[in-house]
């Protein structure tokens, strides 16, 4: 007779739980919670590794690891997860709305209490009066940081709901709720060699990811792939001066690129040939993501990502439909929360 109870070993903590039950619900249960955010099997920050023991990934495996919303206990297991900030709520107001390039916004928000992430997780922005939309907090592109200010790139939409507001009906002094952060795509402090790669406004965690990488541990080995549609969406040529001088190769790729200064090669085609030695972060369009994660595993590499969605127009949440495109790798036009 198969056991309608087991134990699951959480980060050392031994916990009762149901067979059937979600890793999610199995923490929950013993009063322990894993990260998460969307519990869609969309955003990923959720993910754990299987240490040992009977887990049903339903289809979610990577290489040791699951997403704890949708693998299932079999019976007894030993699962961990790396420590994240505490999910919090903070308000803040919006400090100054600058433009970029066209169509590409740098938001920045002062907030009442110090926000802490780690470089490559989000945070689910609600600025007063308007739907709450998810945006990856970066690294300002001159570095000049503030301890209680959030920078966020944020690509505009016309007419949609919030993107489109900025710098008119949205503008400095806006109230804003900042809560989070949320992402497994975060920077993990490991020795091996770094490959980097984003589309669009995807570049914002990435850039984080690398200047905390490049300044905390100088020797490690960095590369980057940074995409555009066109040229013009190629807004980051302050970071990609630093980042050179510091000796982390960029290449630049869009599909009106020259071959010369910026390629026209999709991102995931220039990654080179990769190794189970090398970790693999990716952000932005999810077929770019997809397909940079279909060549990381099957090179045996470590792979961390923060797919960007068309947020819904009803509440800006992450959803099941949209996870639903990602596994059937369906491609379509993506974009940060608009």
């Amino acid at each position: 007779m198969s056991k309608s109870t087991c134990t699951v070993t959480i980060n050392g903590k031994k916990i009762k739980a149901n067979v059937g039950d979600t890793l999610i619900d199995a923490g929950l249960g013993g009063r322990l919670v894993l990260p998460h955010d969307c519990c869609s099997g969309q955003c990923e920050t959720c993910r754990v590794r299987v240490l040992s023991g009977d887990v049903d990934d339903l289809g979610t495996r990577e290489k040791n690891s699951v997403l704890g919303c949708l693998a299932v206990l079999e019976g007894d297991a030993e699962i961990s997860y790396d420590p994240v900030p505490i999910v919090k709520t903070i308000k803040g107001t919006v400090e100054s709305i600058r433009k970029i390039k066209e169509d590409y916004l740098e938001v920045r928000v002062r907030t009442a209490k110090r926000v802490t992430w780690l470089p490559g997780q989000y945070l689910r922005a609600t600025f007063a009066g308007y739907p709450p939309r998810d945006y990856s907090p970066t690294t300002p592109l001159n570095l000049d940081a503030e301890l209680d200010v959030v920078v966020f790139h944020i690509k505009v939409y016309p007419n949609s709901i919030v993107s489109s507001k900025l710098g008119s009906e949205i503008d400095k002094g806006h109230s804003v709720k900042l809560r989070g952060p949320f992402g497994n795509g975060f920077l993990r402090r490991q020795p091996e060699p770094l490959v980097l790669t984003s589309t669009g406004t995807g570049f914002a965690p990435i850039w984080s990811i690398a200047v905390a990488a490049s300044l905390g541990q100088p020797d490690r080995e960095i590369k980057m792939i940074v995409g555009s549609r066109t040229r013009e969406g190629l807004y980051m040529r302050d970071a990609v001066r630093w980042l050179r001088n510091r000796g982390i190769p960029i290449t630049l790729t869009a599909s009106d690129g020259d071959d010369e200064t910026v390629m026209k090669a999709r991102p995931y085609e220039l990654l080179g040939d990769l190794t189970e030695d090398h970790i693999v972060y990716s952000a932005g369009a999810p077929s770019h993501v997809e397909a940079t994660r279909e060549l990381a595993l099957a090179a045996g590499a470590t792979f961390y990502a923060d797919p960007f969605y068309v947020a819904e127009e009803s509440n800006g949440l992450r959803t099941l439909a949209n996870t639903i495109l990602r596994k059937a790798k369906t491609p379509f036009a993506s974009a940060a929360a608009s």
